[in-house]
Formats: C-alpha cells, structure tokens, sequence
C-alpha cells in the first residue's frame, strides 16, 4: 500500500519561474524556521510550499 509523504520547502516566483530556495524539510515548522534566517524584506516573497510524493 502506498503512503504520502509531504516535505516542506522554501520557494519564490523569479519573472513566472517557480525556483526552490531550500532543501526539502520533514515539517512546517522546520521551513518556517529556516525562513526567518532571510532579512525581513526578503522574507517577504519567499513562501512555504508542500510536496507531496507516494513512498
């Protein structure tokens, strides 16, 4: 039987690309965390995204 699993990861929009600023993460938490190392104005465009894959 196959399962989700969903890793977390830090992205942003450059032009209409989509580019991924981080490895993925096992939790929320922990991509949150590593999008506040970012200067505020920067931690404004980069978002938390999910990726969810069949393991």
């Amino acid at each position: 039987m196959l399962r989700i699993v969903e890793r977390w990861l830090l992205f942003k929009y450059v032009g209409r690309e989509f580019t991924p600023l981080s490895k993925p993460f096992t939790t929320k938490e922990q991509a949150e965390k590593a999008r506040l190392k970012y200067p505020e104005r920067e931690r404004k465009t980069i978002g938390v995204g999910v990726i969810r894959t069949n393991s």
